[in-house]
């Protein structure tokens, strides 16, 4: 095969760009990279033959050309041709285009393969023979753009991580219910409803949410995300508000079908360039309607961001929290009404477990660690049970609350927050 073949020549045409030096180059994805040498004509047959083995290997046959389909459908989406558009024939120039290269190429590559087969079989790995099989033997346009079609990334997966360069599908295994989250009536309700309205079209302006460490911003804002099966989730690092926010931004916008949740985790505003951000939200440039912004931290909003969106803070955790965790979760195990002495009794045990070093932190995340041992344990279950009904009634000690957020902020802000703290619970009491 020449390199100038139509099978090389379409790949290159669908993923060869110019690199910094003007040198025709193909994405450094190993799918890419791997097809492109098993395409080569320098490339020798036996060569081929361990292309195919390592491609195999690494992919599978089926996953091998399924991943394949992924970067074709995306081209099609690169080029403005909606996902909507991509199967049903019709006069788009974009598609016709694309679609022309496609099938040039799948077709083609089908037959290298068999080719390769047919050349040296004894050095093809079963799995590696399989791969003529996914691939498409005519060029049947209909049949071949149905098949890119059917590869839209979003209908097979609503998780997905960026990488800095591109949407990498994630497995998060299986989110809590939300009504698996017990206190902060409050602010579970703001999410909620900003949510509700982002989803009818209402509004999209960024959720800013702020707490203290383990409170469950995280594993809260996933649940509330993934709650509509329509929505699809973005889990970004803080480096993608800077560098990266264009390049991630264009991904989802070009997908208006779709409705995305951007979420950025951990975020230390103070160490964040927020220039690109500012620029598109709120700045320059208007938020595209199907995509919504949340941003999470352990650290308050400078108010240049806070401007720009809603934001909700969780109350500090202390004795109150911690009962009203507690009730929320003896209804949901089945009390209607839980006795008062029972959730004392629960929230005093959970104090003494800290004392006891069992967890180094009160917060929200190791009372509910703390109160799944009750739902394991008939044995403690009844032990708390006898002894909420006895004279003397153990209850969480407040100071122990306090003492520990004054600690925490203390270490996460400096004692100039505290002092903050202080002259400001001075004014409100003049």
């Amino acid at each position: 095969m020449s390199d100038d073949s139509p099978t090389l020549s379409s790949f290159a045409t669908l993923f060869a760009r110019p690199d910094a030096k003007g040198k025709l180059a193909v994405p450094e994805r190993q799918l890419l990279q791997w097809t492109d040498g098993l395409l080569r004509a320098e490339v020798s047959g036996a060569q081929k033959s361990d292309f195919l083995n390592a491609i195999a290997e690494k992919f599978g046959a089926a996953g091998f050309a399924d991943q394949l389909y992924r970067e074709i459908f995306d081209l099609f989406i690169a080029h403005g041709v909606s996902a909507h558009s991509i199967a049903p024939a019709n006069d788009d120039e974009n598609r016709a285009f694309l679609l022309e290269n496609a099938a040039d190429l799948l077709t083609g590559l089908q037959k290298i393969v068999k080719d390769v087969i047919a050349d040296a079989p004894r050095r093809l790995s079963p799995e590696a023979k399989k791969i003529a099989e996914t691939l498409p033997k005519t060029r049947d346009l209909d049949a071949i753009s149905a098949a890119i079609a059917a590869h839209d990334r979003f209908s097979r997966c609503r998780t997905f991580r960026f990488d800095g360069d591109q949407l990498v599908e994630a497995e998060l295994g299986s989110a809590k219910k939300i009504t698996s989250f017990y206190g902060f009536a409050g602010v579970r309700a703001i999410i909620a409803d900003h949510l509700a309205d982002f989803r009818q079209g209402l509004v999209n302006v960024p959720l800013l949410i702020y707490s203290l460490p383990g409170y469950g911003k995280t594993s809260m804002t996933i649940s509330y995300a993934l709650a509509d099966s329509d929505d699809v989730l973005v889990l970004a690092g803080p480096e993608a508000l800077a560098d990266a926010w264009e390049k991630l931004y264009a991904l989802v916008a070009a997908r208006p079908d779709r409705r995305f949740i951007l979420f950025f985790d951990d975020i230390e505003p103070q160490n964040v360039d927020w220039y690109n951000f500012r620029t598109h939200v709120g700045g320059a440039y208007t938020l595209a309607k199907h995509v919504l912004v949340i941003l999470a931290s352990n650290y308050e909003f400078p108010a240049s961001i806070l401007s720009r969106g809603r934001s909700v803070t969780f109350p500090v955790f202390d004795e109150l929290r911690c009962t009203e965790m507690i009730e929320d979760f003896l209804r949901d195990f089945g009390l209607k009404r839980p006795p008062e002495n029972l959730v004392a009794l629960l929230g005093a045990d959970y104090t003494e477990a800290f004392g006891q070093k069992k967890f180094t932190e009160l917060s929200p995340r190791t009372l509910m660690r703390h109160l799944l041992v009750y739902t394991q344990s008939r044995e403690k279950r009844r032990l708390l049970a006898d002894l909420s009904e006895g004279e003397v009634i153990t209850r969480p000690d407040p100071t122990l609350f306090y003492e520990f957020n004054i600690e925490l902020m203390r270490t996460l802000y400096g004692d100039h927050y505290i002092e903050r703290l202080r002259e400001e619970k001075l004014r409100n009491l003049k």
